[in-house]
């Protein structure tokens, strides 16, 4: 079940819904419309004192590293994906591996080195993919490993369902970083709601995680293009209904051939079905809690 915008837990298949206890629900929205207000009003750049705001509201867990000392992370999101435990901090997502899965951490970085771009990426793509930061050992035999982030970059599973042109500018994003992975012969086997994270401001969608599940195969594989369909349906939610019909066929039918046919494929939707890139501002200003 995902978390709607207005605090419900909602199935995006069948539609069905659940909610929270009162004191649960009331300090979710409390938080949530902090931090969904704070995205509506910010225009050219984040203000200051709303970033601190929204960040009053991060939870500390210390964990102890190999030779004893603590490492305090400070988060407003924590997921699982595959037994992997995920923290989103302020400026990195720190991703803390089993101890039956702690090479996971070196197979990470090992496949990050791997990437490679054409010599006319003028969108410079590299910036969507992760930057590597320290890797530590701890005491009960668990790693972690973190990678950098801008501060404005929630994972897309934080904002409930969005409307479908904004599912697009994301998935426009990762069309592209699926462009990059087939250049590099990369598979990366786990583009999902926990591996995504966005900036709602300036419309930028990167592939941060899941990276553990990726391996070497010649021109990328059909299974990222699966996955980034998926991804995009539950992106969209709720709100899938209100789609145009060249999306839901886009997300419905097998990809197109590689990568590159299918970015092909995803440009008509843009085109047809969302009527050309423009920009839309995600408006959140009209919340209801």
């Amino acid at each position: 079940m995902s978390v709607t915008r207005t605090g419900d837990l909602t199935c995006s298949y069948c539609g069905k819904k659940s909610v929270f206890t009162d004191k649960d629900l009331r300090d979710y929205k409390e938080f949530r419309f902090r931090m969904l207000s704070y995205l509506s009003v910010i225009s050219e750049r984040p203000d200051p004192a709303e970033t601190e705001a929204v960040w009053k509201n991060a939870v500390s867990e210390k964990l102890i590293l190999e030779d004893g000392r603590p490492l305090t992370i400070n988060y407003l999101f924590k997921g699982t994906q595959e037994d992997v435990e995920i923290y989103t901090a302020r400026r990195n997502v720190i991703f803390v591996f089993p101890e039956e899965k702690k090479d996971g951490a070196s197979h990470f970085m090992s496949m990050l080195t791997r990437l490679s771009y054409p010599s006319a990426d003028i969108k410079d793509l590299s910036r969507f993919f992760p930057v590597a930061g320290g890797s530590f050992i701890l005491k009960d035999g668990r790693c972690a490993f973190s990678v950098s982030k801008d501060e404005e970059l929630y994972p897309v599973s934080a904002f409930g369902s969005l409307p479908p042109e904004h599912t697009a500018w994301i998935v426009s994003r990762l069309e592209n970083l699926c462009c990059v992975l087939a250049y590099s012969d990369i598979s990366h086997g786990g583009i999902g709601m926990d591996s995504v994270y966005i900036n709602a401001r300036t419309h930028q969608a990167y592939l941060l995680g899941g990276w553990w599940n990726s391996s070497v195969e010649n021109g990328g594989s059909r299974k990222d293009l699966v996955d980034l369909r998926e991804t995009a349906r539950r992106i969209t939610g709720v709100m899938y209904k209100d789609s145009p019909e060249e999306f839901k066929r886009f997300v419905s039918e097998p990809p197109a051939g590689g990568a590159f046919e299918d970015f092909a494929l995803w440009d008509q939707v843009i085109e047809k079905g969302f009527h050309g890139r423009k920009f839309v501002k995600l408006d959140l200003s009209n919340l209801k809690v």
